[in-house]
């Protein structure tokens, strides 16, 4: 694709076979509108071929975050009877909670 010339490439056909991949239902008006939206786009990515980037490392990620991992350390944990007694309704040795598929309870 000539990359200075977008708006002859970028045909309603185009647009519309984008669309169908993305299972967009674009009206006339619309194809219209984003024929001149990609056109604008598109050239404003060609400008930024213009930029000098000699000498610039790439980056990964601009804000130099870090992964912070811990050790996985076993700790003791709360009995049967001490999570029952937090949860807001209990029914035997279950907590019990709304039915999500039809019904009460």
């Amino acid at each position: 694709m000539n990359v200075k010339n977008f708006n002859s490439e970028i045909t309603s056909d185009t647009v519309r076979h984008v669309a169908k991949l993305a299972r967009l239902a674009l009206t006339e008006d619309e194809i219209d509108q984003t024929k001149i939206d990609l056109t604008s786009i598109l050239s404003h990515i060609d400008r930024l071929q213009d930029a000098d980037t000699e000498g610039i490392e790439p980056l990964d990620n601009p804000a130099e975050q870090v992964n912070r991992n811990r050790d996985d350390a076993v700790g003791d944990s709360l009995s049967q009877q001490q999570v029952l007694a937090n949860a807001p309704a209990v029914k035997d040795v279950f907590i019990a909670v709304p039915k999500v598929l039809g019904g009460t309870t």
